[in-house]
Parts: structure tokens; C-alpha cells; sequence
């Protein structure tokens, strides 16, 4: 089976020059060709789905994740997905690049913002209570009267702030009942982790390439990874190599032997090895 990228990058076209488009689900499904809808779309934005109504499911690294009235659906770049047809469905599909926060947030800001994409951290589901999510509709509403009429110079600066608060909600949903200080600590240096073992992977699976490259000890990085995903970092690397795994078994015709090759295993019986020893 091949990656498809028809569907939602026909919208790119749409915001070439500010990086940011929202568009409503029933217009986005009313204009989606039904063979399109159901295949699997792999982009390099970042994806909002807000429900407003209606219950379905939407396919996130062929994992199905249910929703209804009151859900937010956060998909990272580069990540494959899968629209299910359901005509009744109302809300918003809300698509942007990173580079559309750069002028807006400083660094530790975005790393905060775009971390809530992060399905290795978080559930890309979150789901609101009805007093939550109706403020939260009047931000969303806000931001499609905004982008929709474009009244003037301010309108992306608008934008981008209203974006911003949006996902600051979210952030809120999902923290109640956590304590975060420690997480907000480390979490600029576990994205420097998670960079370099989606860089290096074939490379190394070992802990103590990863704490060398970053310039501290394996029990530092132990701990950093452990308060931002609750996972030491062995086993956040195993995760990777994974979903890694998973794409290319489920959706390429790669034969086992040449996946092995492909993930930098030099000898496929240490590919099943790895696959007993993480239990998939």
C-alpha cells in the first residue's frame, strides 16, 4: 500500500504565504473525493480536528481514536492518518506549519505549543466538557471570522495569538490533576532527544549515544525523558523503532528482511529479537 498525500495537501496551496488555514469539516468532506477521504494522508503540517457534533473515529498511526461532541484531535507532521466518511460531522479542520508561531513565540514557547502534538507524550485526543468547550468554540469561531474576512494587516498577528490561546485550552483540559513544573523543565531538552533519535536510529538504539551527543550522563537523560513521557529513555527509543516498524509493515510492500535493513538492523534475527523483547 502506498502513503497518499493527495487530500490534505491540496489544501497547502490555499496558505502558501501565511503557513495557516481553517476550513469547516462539512465544507472539507462536502469537497473530498470519497476515494481520497479513506486513504491515508501523511503531511508536513500540523493538524487540529474539532468536533462539534456527531460521534466517528479518526485513524492516527492506524490506531483508532473515537470521538464525539466536545473533542479536539491533535496530529503531529509527518504522522499518518485516516479520515472515516461521516457527512453529519460539523466542526473545524485547522492546518498550520510551524514557521506560522515563529514570529509570534520564542522558542521555549513553541516547544510548549507544539509538544501538545507530540503522540509520544500525549493522547492526541482530548476531550472537553461542554462549559470547557464552548469557550474554547468561541476562540475557534473567532479565529475562522478572522481568517475568513481578513480585515487588514493585523489579521494574521490576530490569528496567531487566538491560535496560540486555543491551544493553551487545551494544554489546560489536559493538565488538570497533573503537576507540570517539572515537566515544563525538561521539556526543551527532551525535544532535543526525541530530534536526535528520529535523526540517528538507524544509527544507534542505545541510550548512551543519545546522553553523549546531548553532553550529560545516561542518568540525566533517564531522567528527563521520564518526566516529560512517563517512560525511561530505552524505552522511548523502542517506541520509536516501532511506529517506525509499524508504517513500514502496514504500509509499504517491503518484505521483513528489508525493513530490518531499513530500521539499521544489520541482521534481521536481531529485528524479531527486538520486536519478542518490546512484547509487540
Amino acid at each position: 500500500m502506498s502513503q497518499s498525500k493527495t487530500l490534505l495537501s491540496n489544501l497547502v496551496n490555499r496558505f502558501q504565504v501565511s503557513n495557516f488555514i481553517i476550513i469547516s469539516i462539512e465544507e472539507f468532506f462536502k469537497n473530498a473525493n470519497k476515494d481520497d477521504l479513506t486513504q491515508t494522508q501523511n503531511t508536513d503540517f500540523y493538524t487540529l480536528i474539532v468536533l462539534k457534533n456527531s460521534a466517528g473515529k479518526h485513524t492516527i498511526e492506524y490506531e483508532d481514536y473515537k470521538y464525539n461532541e466536545g473533542s479536539v484531535i491533535a496530529i503531529r507532521k509527518n504522522q499518518n492518518q485516516q479520515f472515516h466518511i461521516n457527512k453529519s460531522t460539523k466542526g473545524y479542520l485547522i492546518l498550520f506549519k510551524e514557521e506560522f508561531l515563529h514570529s509570534y513565540l520564542n522558542e521555549q514557547e513553541i516547544a510548549n505549543t507544539i509538544q501538545m502534538f507530540n503522540e509520544l507524550i500525549t493522547s492526541p485526543k482530548t476531550q472537553f466538557n461542554k462549559r470547557d468547550f464552548d469557550l474554547f468554540l468561541n476562540i475557534i469561531e473567532a479565529i475562522e471570522k478572522e481568517f475568513l474576512n481578513r480585515f487588514d494587516s493585523y489579521s494574521l498577528k490576530i490569528i496567531r495569538s487566538l491560535l496560540h490561546m486555543s491551544i493553551t485550552q487545551i494544554h489546560r483540559v489536559k493538565s488538570k490533576g497533573y503537576k507540570r513544573t517539572n515537566y515544563n523543565k525538561y521539556l526543551k531538552e527532551f525535544i532535543k532527544f526525541q530530534n536526535l533519535v528520529e535523526q540517528y536510529y538507524k544509527v544507534s538504539k542505545k541510550v548512551a549515544f543519545y546522553s553523549n551527543k546531548l553532553g550529560f550522563s545516561s542518568k540525566k537523560l533517564n531522567t528527563i525523558v521520564n518526566n516529560v513521557s512517563k517512560k525511561n529513555a530505552k524505552g522511548f527509543i523502542d517506541d520509536v523503532i516501532i511506529i517506525k516498524a509499524k508504517k513500514d509493515l502496514l504500509n509499504t510492500n517491503l518484505s521483513v528482511k528489508q525493513i530490518a535493513y531499513k530500521l539499521g538492523f544489520k541482521d534481521p534475527a536481531n529485528f524479531f529479537k527486538y520486536f519478542r523483547n518490546t512484547h509487540i
